[in-house]
């Protein structure tokens, strides 16, 4: 486990996934810590897909496509290709296991930067071969909801930058093609349970950079910052009032019902011409 520190604030990632496993500021937790009766995860790194495989797979030049959810990285064992106190520099690249799922040779580095009450996530992803590379990317951080001892997750609510007009992609395994709106000229979502009975708000085309996980009767707060993400989701498991929100930026989304296998088709892929490289990055801002 790496451990980063910066005055009052530390962070723990394991390698493993190059998962963010701990954030706290001033001793108190602000990441879910997970708990297997509701989400064993905690801040799982979102690649070379988002979402479920297709029955059968995808089809790719030749090769079929079939991945767990979310893709293999937050499963794979990352190297550690630099450490301090308060940076550090994370390595994925194919091998046999991920060449039989995923024909792509790539570099995908996550680096962690730590600061006073904050914490940046860069991440770069190089294509190693002559050819294109697909894929998506993305985050999926859970942070404690309640914050703060003695307040319910009812007490808090979404404050996106600016006011929105926009509404949620319904999923079932997959998305089901059903919107309904959510943000009607507004900037903030009152949480609640119930708003994840059929599972998580899938935003695409925010116009918002950032948004605040907070409570107007509780101080701690979390700021999370994401230019430059076109889709959006929210969600904690429905049916069992789990203390978390997970809050995640993404370069794609799940497939809908009735897509082509193409995978060339598949919603939201970045392509990379040969060697290429494309960087993205989210920050954190706790208080």
């Amino acid at each position: 486990m790496i451990h980063l520190k910066y005055d009052n604030t530390d962070a723990l990632i394991d390698p493993v996934g190059a998962e963010l496993k701990s954030l706290k500021l001033g001793g108190r937790e602000y990441l879910w810590q997970g708990d297997p009766s509701s989400w064993s995860g905690q801040s799982p790194q979102l690649f070379p897909v988002i979402g479920m495989t297709p029955e059968g797979g995808w089809q790719y030049e030749g090769n079929t496509l079939v991945m767990e959810n979310h893709g293999f990285a937050r499963k794979s064992l990352f190297s550690v290709v630099e450490s301090s106190n308060t940076d550090c520099l994370l390595r994925l690249e194919e091998s046999d296991a991920s060449l039989a799922q995923y024909p792509f040779p790539f570099i995908l580095d996550i680096a962690y930067s730590l600061t006073d009450g904050g914490l940046s996530v860069s991440y770069r992803v190089e294509n190693k071969q002559e050819g294109d590379m697909l894929f998506s990317l993305g985050a999926h951080p859970g942070f404690n909801c309640p914050l703060v001892q003695g307040s319910r997750f009812e007490d808090y609510y979404l404050e996106f930058e600016k006011d929105e007009t926009i509404s949620r992609r319904w999923k079932e395994d997959f998305l089901t093609g059903k919107k309904d709106p959510v943000l009607t000229d507004s900037r903030r979502i009152e949480l609640d349970h119930s708003l994840f009975d059929k599972g998580a708000i899938i935003l695409s085309g925010l116009q918002s950079d950032s948004v605040v996980l907070k409570s107007d009767t509780a101080s701690a707060s979390v700021r999370m910052n994401f230019a430059g993400f076109p889709d959006f989701g929210i969600w904690t498991i429905a049916g069992k009032n789990a203390p978390y929100i997970c809050l995640e930026p993404w370069f794609g989304v799940d497939s809908s019902e009735g897509d082509s296998r193409d995978f060339e088709e598949k919603e939201g892929l970045l392509r990379l011409q040969g060697h290429e490289e494309f960087s993205c990055s989210y920050s954190l801002a706790l208080s």
